[in-house]
C-alpha cells in the first residue's frame, strides 16, 4: 500500500484544521454547555412546587380540553373544600374533583362530597 507524500510530517507534526473546523469545535462546546445550564435550570426550578398542607390546597388536575392548576390558602381553600361539587358526567370533572378531595384531606379541611 503506498504511502502518500507528507505522510510523515503530518504524523510527525499535526495536522492543520481548515477555517472550518476551526468554528464548529467551538460551536459544539458551546452548544453543550448552554443544554447543560438549561438543564441545571430546569431541576432547580421544578422543585419549587406547592404542596397541600396546614390550610393550603394544590390541586393540578387534566382534563380534555387542558389542565387546572388551583392554589389556594386560608379562607378561599376553605371555601372551595366546602361547596358542594354540582354532578357532572364527564369522567374529566369526576377527575378534578377527586384531586380537590385528596388536596382538602391532606390539607386538613372539610373534604366535599364526591359523587359520581
Amino acid at each position: 500500500m503506498p504511502i502518500p507524500e507528507g505522510h510523515y510530517h503530518e504524523l510527525k507534526h499535526g495536522r492543520k484544521f481548515n477555517p472550518r473546523e476551526r468554528w464548529i469545535v467551538p460551536s459544539a462546546v458551546v452548544l453543550v454547555v448552554a443544554i447543560a445550564i438549561a438543564v441545571g435550570i430546569a431541576i432547580t426550578v421544578s422543585g419549587k412546587q406547592h404542596k397541600s398542607h396546614a390550610g393550603c390546597i394544590d390541586v393540578r388536575a387534566a382534563t380534555a380540553i387542558g389542565g387546572s392548576d388551583l392554589y389556594r390558602c386560608g379562607s378561599q381553600a376553605r371555601a372551595l373544600c366546602t361547596t358542594p361539587t354540582p354532578t357532572g358526567r364527564s369522567k374529566d370533572f369526576l377527575a378534578f374533583r377527586l384531586a380537590l378531595a385528596d388536596a382538602c384531606r391532606k390539607a386538613g379541611l372539610p373534604v366535599p362530597a364526591v359523587r359520581s
